[in-house]
């Protein structure tokens, strides 16, 4: 189906949704702001896609719906990939200015979907392209942060033990940290409290590593993906103008009248 062609590209909704999930327990767990402090960084993200609306509205009256959705595609997708610059010392406005390249991405890449779907079925069958592209954007919306919650919890686990052996914990001390993190949940490491504020501290230390390679996997997964679906729009749509599909009697009426 033609439809479900144009509209498969509403998936990259997964990786973008599932980053800013993985972004938000990055804050909270990692770098224990509060919850002020997580909407503050990630407003930059939802703050272009509301802004930008309008921006974008004229932007694709100027350039073909393709055109903007593969450059939203691109521009999202690297702002996925410096998402593996953060680290323990980086601050809120190298934070906010690469989440921002992120949101812009997003906003740039949200009303091309849309209108590239309604424009590729008949006008007749408006209503089947809307419900499509609202149905995938829901699926999207639930899948991110399960499928990017999974890649969290897995590598968090994987990376956990290399860090606290490389944190100079004693046999039995690791066991300790990592049977609390892996017994209780990822989130339990945040909270994690051992015999001396030095012990607490390393352990601290280990966890917030291995959470971060969990953020970068996630990064890598959603920027990767991001890339591949402006290739993938970029085959199947273009970037350049195409006429809205027209009704096969109404152009062959056409035809006629100018015969």
């Amino acid at each position: 189906m033609q439809a479900q062609r144009h509209l498969r590209d509403r998936v990259p909704g997964i990786r973008s949704l599932g980053l800013v999930f993985s972004l938000s327990e990055y804050f909270g767990l990692v770098r224990h702001a509060s919850t002020w402090d997580i909407g503050i960084r990630l407003i930059a993200l939802n703050g272009f896609t509301v802004v930008l609306g309008p921006v974008v509205g004229r932007l694709m009256h100027r350039f073909p719906p393709g055109l903007v959705l593969v450059t939203g595609l691109v521009t999202g997708g690297i702002g996925a990939l410096l998402v593996n610059l953060f680290d323990a010392t980086t601050g809120t406005g190298e934070a906010v200015l690469v989440i921002a390249v992120l949101g812009l991405g997003i906003a740039l890449a949200m009303a091309p979907v849309t209108t590239i779907a309604m424009n590729s079925l008949p006008r007749r069958l408006g209503s089947t392209a809307g419900a499509a592209n609202s149905a995938l954007r829901q699926i999207g919306s639930a899948l991110g942060p399960a499928v990017f919650g999974v890649v969290l919890i897995h590598r968090t686990l994987d990376t956990l033990p290399g860090h606290v052996a490389a944190s100079g914990f004693a046999p039995a001390d690791q066991g300790q940290v990592i049977g609390m993190v892996d017994g209780v949940g990822i989130q339990a490491g945040a909270f994690l409290h051992l015999d001396t504020n030095e012990a607490t501290g390393r352990a601290l230390a280990a966890y917030g590593a291995s959470f971060t390679d969990a953020l970068h996997t996630c990064a890598l997964v959603g920027g990767i993906g991001m890339l591949v679906a402006a290739a993938v729009a970029l085959s199947t749509i273009g970037v350049r103008a195409r006429a809205p599909h027209t009704e096969p009697e109404t152009a062959a009426a056409a035809v006629a009248e100018a015969g």
